[in-house]
């Protein structure tokens, strides 16, 4: 069994968010530069590709694992997507893979919830959207739990990749 993330509570109330397609966070949103980091962040992974959403409203980026990448297909929404970010006007938010027991732990923590699909019964727990970081506090964990869904991805610990 993997590690829990041990996450810390999110601060203050839960952002409201949509029950229906496209799933979405209709507030609470991040300033654009902790979202821009977020960005150089996230496609700054290894392996990890810039590529527009095969899943998500235009403009979401998605974070896709290269072709070269050896990798746990359970962990991708389509293709070899297995994350995306959220464009204005639901900036930052992002919708993930993540293991079953880290996806329970995330909207326990109040990072996040399961996806509108998953509350529906069409997909399996594991896809949820994570909630646009406010600070660089909050964007710290969600590096943390972006971190876990491309080790789910990957098989792979980030630290072992990185060297």
């Amino acid at each position: 069994m993997t590690k829990k993330l041990s996450l810390s509570q999110r601060f203050g109330p839960k952002p409201n968010t949509t029950s229906s397609i496209p799933h979405s966070q209709i507030d609470q949103h991040g300033p654009d530069p902790i979202i821009d980091k977020l960005h150089a962040w996230a496609f700054s992974l290894p392996g990890v590709e810039n590529q527009h959403s095969a899943i998500s409203v235009p403009g979401a980026r998605a974070l896709v694992m290269h072709d070269s990448c050896s990798c746990n297909h359970e962990a991708f929404m389509i293709g070899r997507e297995f994350a995306h970010i959220h464009p204005h006007p639901d900036n930052g938010s992002m919708h993930l893979m993540l293991s079953a027991q880290d996806a329970v732990e995330v909207a326990e923590k109040g990072w996040g919830e399961d996806h509108f699909l998953v509350t529906q019964g069409q997909f399996p727990k594991g896809l949820v959207m994570v909630f646009s970081p406010r600070d660089d506090d909050e964007l710290d964990i969600v590096k943390t739990i972006i971190t876990r869904s491309y080790e789910f991805a990957t098989g792979m610990s980030l630290s072992t990749v990185a060297t």
